[in-house]
């Protein structure tokens, strides 16, 4: 089993991973499958939450579950979903071209070729957005020209149909995102969002968790991390806060899906 297999991995590379040098591509053995990373940072930190902690875990009473990953990375999270879902119809969005590629070999090498991998940002327009390429888990879309351009799709255009999960996984780009979706939004029966609160969007928080209430969904908030390696603009005083910038999980379930 692959989740399996990744989990004695990390563990491996847990005593030492935070001595190895950033955003240096490599690959693993695993079952004799060749898998690639690009950033073994990110990549032990993703494996240890999605796979160890199943972090993108969630009960669907589809067997065939219509799946939207936002930010795919080199493709964990769709492998997951492919682990728990074997049939899931998944389309997998990354913004780096690189990354894309490595992406859809991972998923090709362990069986989940299937998933419609396409490199592109999902954002709120279809024009292309210029990007800052990171090489890690990082990369985001950026207003200014310190970036590459890269194809965006509006993400309110796909949902058109019900969708049984919504993943976002986007830097930042999350409260632009889900403010244009709109009404569309109540189109997904599940939503998880990794909250990246590190700037000026800070004030957007509210406004995005009132807009999952409105359309009726339900929501837990968890996973809350103090981003300590940004300097803070205004320091909490709070004893237990070193920062105001934070990041935090957002899993929310619309209130149809489990009605009685």
């Amino acid at each position: 089993m692959l989740s399996t297999a990744l989990i004695e991995i990390a563990g491996h590379l847990s005593p030492s991973v935070a001595t190895w040098p950033r955003r240096k591509p490599g690959l693993f053995m695993v079952g004799g499958k060749v898998m690639r990373y690009a950033d073994l940072h990110s990549f032990y930190w993703q494996i240890r939450q999605i796979f160890g902690d199943r972090l993108y875990s969630f009960r669907c009473r589809n067997d065939a579950p219509v799946i939207i990953d936002c930010g795919a990375h080199t493709g964990m999270a769709s492998l997951y979903f492919k682990e728990c879902y074997p049939k899931a119809q998944i389309i997998a969005f990354e913004a780096d071209a690189e990354l894309t590629e490595m992406c859809r070999a991972n998923l090709n090498a362990f069986g989940a070729g299937d998933v419609d991998v396409k490199n592109a940002a999902v954002w709120t327009h279809n024009d292309g957005v210029t990007f800052a390429q990171s090489s890690d888990d990082a990369g985001h879309v950026v207003e200014t020209a310190a970036g590459i351009k890269v194809p965006s799709v509006r993400l309110s255009s796909l949902l058109d149909r019900s969708i049984d999960l919504l993943k976002l996984d986007v830097e930042g780009a999350e409260f632009p995102i889900i403010e244009d979706c709109g009404d569309r939004l109540a189109r997904a029966d599940h939503i998880i969002v990794e909250v990246h609160a590190l700037g000026p969007e800070q004030a957007a928080i509210g406004k995005m968790l009132a807009r999952l209430e409105a359309l009726g969904f339900r929501y837990v908030i968890t996973d809350l991390k103090q981003a300590t390696w940004m300097p803070a603009e205004v320091p909490p005083p709070f004893g237990p806060f070193k920062t105001e910038k934070f990041i935090m999980t957002v899993y929310a379930w619309h209130r149809r899906t489990y009605a009685s």
